[in-house]
C-alpha cells in the first residue's frame, strides 16, 4: 500500500480510536492492524497461521511507537534475537559445528519462515515437495530432473537434512551416508530369489559412502542410478 499522508493519518486516527491494547486478545489487536496491511500475500494468512492461532499478535514482534528506526519493518528486536524470544530450543541448533549462519546475519529466520502466517505448520515459505526456501540458496539441487529422486520430490530436503543444524556434515540426520540411505533402501538385491543379499556389502568400508557411485543423489538427468 503506497504510503500517503492522507492515509497515514486516518491510519493513526482508527489505532488510537482503541487505543487501550492491554488485556486485549491477540488477534483482535491484530485485526487492527489488519484493516491497513491486508493487499499483500505476506499477510493474507496471518490469523490461520500459527502465530495467529495461538494468540501471538502483531505487538509483539512490532514496536509501533519506540522502534528503533535502524530495524526494519519497526520490529522490537533484530532477528533471530527477536524469534529466539520465544523459540529458544532453536538456538542450540545453531550452535552446532554444521549449522545455517544464521547467528551471525548470513541468512535470517524470515528467509525460509513466514512471520505472518501460512499453511504448512512451521510457516515455511514453501510446502513440502517443493523447497523453494532451500533452493533460492542451493540453486544447483533444483529440478526438474529427467531422473527424479523420489523422496526429495514427495518429502523435501528435510527428509535428509536438518534444517537449522546437526553435528553431521552437510547437516544430515545420520552421522554415515549409507545409514541414511538404507532407511529407504533395504539391503536387499534386486534380482533373484526374495531375500537374495546385494552385492552392496554393507559390512565393507567400500560400499559404506553411497555418494562416492552415486554423486548426483539430488536427480540427474543422464542416469536412473544418479551416477552422473
Amino acid at each position: 500500500m503506497p504510503w500517503s499522508r492522507q492515509g497515514a493519518c486516518r491510519g493513526w486516527w482508527r489505532c488510537d480510536q482503541d487505543h487501550q491494547v492491554q488485556g486485549r486478545a491477540g488477534q483482535e489487536i491484530s485485526q487492527t492492524c489488519l484493516e491497513c496491511h491486508n493487499s499483500s500475500q505476506e499477510h493474507n494468512n496471518f490469523l490461520r497461521g500459527e502465530h495467529g492461532r495461538n494468540d501471538v499478535a502483531c505487538i509483539d514482534c512490532h514496536s509501533l511507537h519506540s522502534a528503533d528506526l535502524s530495524r526494519p519493518k519497526m520490529l522490537a528486536k533484530s532477528e533471530p534475537q527477536l524469534c529466539i524470544t520465544c523459540h529458544s530450543e532453536m538456538k542450540v541448533d545453531f550452535t552446532r559445528p554444521f549449522r545455517h549462519r544464521v547467528m551471525e546475519g548470513a541468512i535470517k529466520c524470515s528467509d525460509c519462515h513466514n512471520p505472518h502466517g501460512g499453511f504448512d505448520q512451521k510457516q515455511l515459505r514453501a510446502s513440502n515437495g517443493t523447497d523453494v526456501a532451500c533452493l533460492k540458496c542451493h540453486i544447483d539441487k533444483q529440478g526438474p530432473f529427467v531422473f527424479e529422486h523420489a523422496p526429495l520430490k514427495t518429502e523435501g530436503c528435510t527428509i535428509c537434512h536438518i534444517p537449522h543444524g546437526a553435528n553431521n556434515p552437510k547437516m544430515l540426520r545420520r552421522d554415515r551416508v549409507f545409514q541414511l540411505c538404507i532407511e529407504c533402501h533395504s539391503n536387499v538385491g534386486t534380482v533373484g530369489g526374495p531375500n537374495t543379499p546385494s552385492f552392496h556389502n554393507l559390512n565393507s568400508a567400500r560400499y559404506q559412502n553411497c555418494t562416492t557411485c552415486h554423486v548426483k543423489i539430488h536427480g540427474s538427468n543422464t542416469q536412473r542410478f544418479f551416477f552422473r
